[in-house]
């Protein structure tokens, strides 16, 4: 959409928020990578943004679109920007006292870098109307918080002895906001409390094992990293659970990808203490690899305090960005090759290389991050004990299956054949003395089954070992037991059928392992020795 117009734009936006069942339609034009956004400047990105904002400030905020006003607070370095997101939390249905320190962060961020806004008109700054500034804006919303800002008055105190930045009109506004979060004089909105952020908007998002996308489409991608070394994907990212963040070097915002390696270096040191050096890797993947090449990645990482090696990488991808944005679904836009507008965004990988968690938009903490990875681990760990206990239970299974076939065998061959025969067994047992033994016929197919599926089983082993004289000593033993059922005169012949069954099973269920010879022994000796 590079070929339209910031008055076209203006006027979609415009009319999104008129029309009550498209509102929901702005929260999707905040999104880094739509494409109203490619190949325009940075400039321009931000005067569409704003307008934006500014159409939230005036239809509402619902949690869907919270986030991304926090956003610009929380990292924001445009004063119109953050003016317009200020405006904007103001139209959010009631304060909560876990805005305040976002509000604190823009104010301390934006004092120095103030200057005169106008929302009369789409990017009209201050050539016409009402002028603003982004810190006026700001007070004003830590006034509507009014006591719910209770939490962050220390900071507010702190910003307000230092004066600087602060106008004498905006001095005496933040004094009076002060005063009355004291005195608890703003009480429209009930007594002060502190809260968490809606639940939708928590920075982490999960993925079970079975909704993680496959990394296969990206598993060939050629990666090289700070020391020129090359790799694929699979190669690095598989076996093991990664953290990986993005960032670029020529970015101009200190809280987006300088802040975020270096958070990635304290990420570093806490898997150090958690003692899992050896079992999470890292790494910081450029947006720009075509400028950022090894010797560049290697000063980044060198002087924001992040550990290069086997296991922690900075890397760029030698085939452009497009796979990875794609596998991640990367918060990014471009002009030319050019970044021109990016989130914040890191992601936990599980030891397939899919993304198994995610940290985008606002600034996320280094613990929670790795305690992400730790429950991958955990996952890990249970799925490995798991696997191990059902080769355990395969493995008895023969073994049981064989008791169980040989038993049956056995049932076959000696099952009564009418209740007079049922008496004569009772009777060797001493219990003779019933008169009326219930007779059960229908047992005799049952265990002529049971020995059939043993047959099959110490085939299918005999199959697999390249070893058949089990399964033909069971076989030859189960035909002479079938004999001696049907054949008149063969009747003692079953004994030998069930002890040629139970020897082949039994057999069969038994793991050979040959002897190593002397000169085996000699000869490994002389390979190692």
């Amino acid at each position: 959409m590079r070929n339209r117009s910031e008055a076209e734009f203006a006027r979609l936006v415009d009319s999104l928020a008129a029309d009550p069942h498209r509102r929901g339609e702005l929260a999707d034009l905040l999104r880094e990578d739509h494409s109203w956004y490619e190949q325009r400047g940075t400039a321009t990105i931000v005067r569409m943004r704003g307008w934006v904002l500014i159409a939230l400030a005036r239809t509402g905020v619902t949690d869907g679109t919270l986030l991304f006003i926090l956003e610009e607070l929380d990292n924001g370095v445009d004063a119109y920007l953050i003016a317009a997101a200020a405006t904007a939390l103001r139209a959010y249905p009631s304060p909560k006292a876990a805005f305040g320190p976002f509000l604190v962060n823009a104010l301390q961020q934006i004092r120095y870098r103030d200057e005169p806004i106008s929302f009369e008109a789409y990017g009209a700054y201050a050539m016409s109307g009402e002028n603003t500034t982004a810190v006026r804006e700001l007070v004003k919303t830590v006034a509507w918080l009014g006591p719910h800002a209770r939490s962050v008055l220390p900071d507010l105190e702190a910003l307000r002895s230092q004066s600087a930045g602060l106008s004498k009109e905006l001095a005496t506004a933040l004094d009076q906001t002060l005063k009355a979060i004291k005195n608890n004089e703003v009480n429209e909105y009930g007594p002060a409390a502190c809260c968490d952020l809606p639940s939708n908007l928590a920075n982490k998002m999960s993925w079970l094992r079975n909704y993680r996308r496959s990394s296969r489409p990206i598993e060939s991608a050629i990666f090289e990293d700070q020391d020129g070394t090359r790799f694929s994907f699979k190669e690095f990212f598989r076996g093991h659970p990664s953290i990986v963040v993005f960032f670029y070097t020529r970015c101009d915002n200190p809280l987006k990808c300088s802040l975020t390696v270096t958070k990635l270096g304290r990420i570093q040191k806490l898997i150090e203490q958690h003692g899992l050096d050896d079992r999470v890797n890292t790494a910081a993947i450029t947006y720009d690899p075509d400028f950022d090449l090894p010797k560049r990645l290697r000063a980044y990482g060198r002087d924001r305090n992040v550990r290069m090696d086997a296991r922690n990488r900075m890397l760029r991808a030698t085939a452009g960005i497009d796979a990875l944005a794609r596998h991640f679904k990367l918060g990014i836009n471009f002009i030319e090759s050019l970044v021109n507008r990016h989130r914040i965004e890191a992601y936990v990988l599980d030891d397939e290389g899919r993304v198994a968690a995610s940290f985008a938009r606002l600034r996320w903490n280094e613990q929670e991050v790795i305690d992400r990875a730790v429950d991958l681990l955990r996952e890990r760990d249970e799925e490995a004990s798991s696997i191990d206990g059902s080769k355990h239970r395969a493995k008895g299974a023969p073994k049981k299956l064989a008791l169980l076939g040989s038993i049956a065998s056995v049932a076959v061959a000696f099952f009564p054949k009418c209740p007079i025969c049922w008496a004569a067994y009772l009777s060797m047992f001493g219990i003779a003395g019933f008169n009326q033994i219930p007779y059960s016929p229908w047992l005799q197919p049952i265990f002529a089954l049971v020995m059939a599926i043993n047959l099959l089983s110490v085939w299918l082993r005999g199959w697999s070992t390249k070893r058949i004289i089990a399964p033909l000593i069971a076989t030859t033993g189960a035909l002479i037991i079938l004999a001696s059922r049907t054949v008149s005169g063969w009747e003692k012949l079953a004994v030998c059928g069930v002890l040629l069954t139970l020897a082949g099973s039994l057999l069969s269920a038994v793991t050979w392992r040959p002897r190593k010879s002397l000169a085996f022994f000699a000869k490994k000796s002389l390979m190692t020795g």
